[in-house]
């Protein structure tokens, strides 16, 4: 399921910020080796995804505690460079809630009428 999730999320994206989508994407493509200009794109978009976002929302509610303590062990493991071995598990708990509020609430966006070619320009 976790590719599903991926690609669940992604076309949920793309069908609720188009615009957003498209216009950040082609900035990293045009400025791959200053990608750092593209922060206001990444803001705009981040702002859409947080309050247009069917998926992403129920994940934000729903899964506040999973993301929580995966934030945590990230910040807590920095300097050591074990967020690999040590967070694992939580970003694995933070999926799986994930995974459950995309079934719950059978989401399965659609992406009628938005042309991806254009990312590839």
């Amino acid at each position: 399921m976790s590719d599903v999730l991926d690609e669940i999320i992604i076309e949920d994206v793309v069908a609720n910020c188009p615009q957003e989508f498209l216009q950040y994407h082609k900035c990293i493509r045009d400025n791959e080796e200053n990608p750092a200009k593209c922060q206001d794109g990444r803001l705009t978009l981040s702002k859409c995804i947080k309050e247009k976002v069917p998926s992403v929302r129920s994940i934000m509610r729903e899964c506040s505690e999973p993301m929580k303590k995966y934030e945590r062990c990230i910040r807590d493991n920095m300097d050591s460079k074990t967020i690999a071995e040590n967070c694992l598990g939580f970003l694995q708990d933070l999926r799986n809630c994930a995974e459950s509020q995309v079934e719950n609430k059978n989401i399965k966006p659609s992406i009628k009428g938005v042309n991806l070619e254009l990312i590839k320009e």
